[in-house]
């Protein structure tokens, strides 16, 4: 696996991570009946975070998808 791609899929794991502990603080924060907005604002960050691991996706496509044309 060439290094762009390991690169790609290291860059995909991060927002992933992102998503899941925003996913987590909101569903404590729903949990608590605490403050909506905090709530929102970890939805806020999850939705971003998929943006950017559709965004990294589309590069390792992109990426696979030049190499296959060698």
């Amino acid at each position: 696996m060439n290094e762009r791609v390991k690169q790609l899929i290291h860059d995909a794991r991060n927002p992933l991570n992102n998503i899941s502990v925003n996913a987590e603080l909101g569903k404590l924060a729903l949990q608590s009946n605490s403050d909506i907005e905090r709530s929102v604002a970890a939805l806020d960050v999850i939705l971003q975070e998929c943006q950017r691991c559709s965004q990294t996706l589309q590069e390792l496509a992109d990426t696979l998808g030049s190499e296959s044309d060698k």
